[in-house]
């Protein structure tokens, strides 16, 4: 019995052999493993490179409409003045026609120039009006400004309809460009 026990022992552990001469070569080249170096974040790829690009890009074009549209705004910003100012008349009043009068010559002067429009008055003063805006004068408005300026008689009607036109008149009016003999005339303001 002592010898079957021998005999499981052998089976069951066998001596180690030494490997061949190759084997022996080919071990002796394995080395340890070693980990990759961290990815740095610097430089980036040309992905990234591209993406700021594209974002400066877009922030510098919304800042320039932005200032564009802050310009355009500062710029208009006589006619929202005026049209408060002529939304506010009372067109029950005698004084109803000068008033508007008033406003409506104070923007075409700050707008144009006073030798352009500064001393039109009656039918001359209607026609520049005409002319300056791409719209409409209607005839209530005209004989409320040709005859009823200067009487202080009041009919609410063709005061109401004045008054609806130089609103109008106010927020389409055409702003004249450098080269045209309206900006030539000396006073043209900087609106």
């Amino acid at each position: 019995m002592i010898k079957g026990s021998l005999l499981a022992k052998q089976i069951q552990s066998p001596t180690p052999q030494a490997p061949s001469p190759e084997a022996q070569e080919l071990l002796s080249q394995l080395r340890d493993i070693q980990e990759p170096n961290a990815v740095n974040w610097w430089p980036p790829a040309p992905g990234w490179w591209m993406l700021a690009v594209l974002i400066l890009v877009c922030v510098a074009a919304a800042v320039l409409w932005w200032r564009q549209r802050r310009k355009k705004v500062e710029r208009n910003r006589y006619r929202v003045e005026a049209a408060s100012l002529l939304a506010a008349v009372n067109t029950e009043e005698a004084d109803a026609v000068p008033e508007i009068n008033e406003i409506l010559k104070r923007v075409a002067v700050t707008t144009y120039s006073r030798t352009e429009c500064g001393n039109l008055i009656g039918t001359a003063w209607v026609e520049f009006l005409k002319k300056s805006a791409p719209l409409e004068c209607p005839s209530d408005a005209q004989q409320a400004l040709v005859e009823n300026l200067y009487r202080g008689s009041c009919d609410p009607d063709k005061n109401r309809v004045l008054q609806e036109y130089a609103i109008l008149w106010v927020k389409q009016h055409g702003q004249p460009t450098k080269n045209s003999p309206q900006h030539q005339g000396g006073e043209a303001a900087h609106v």
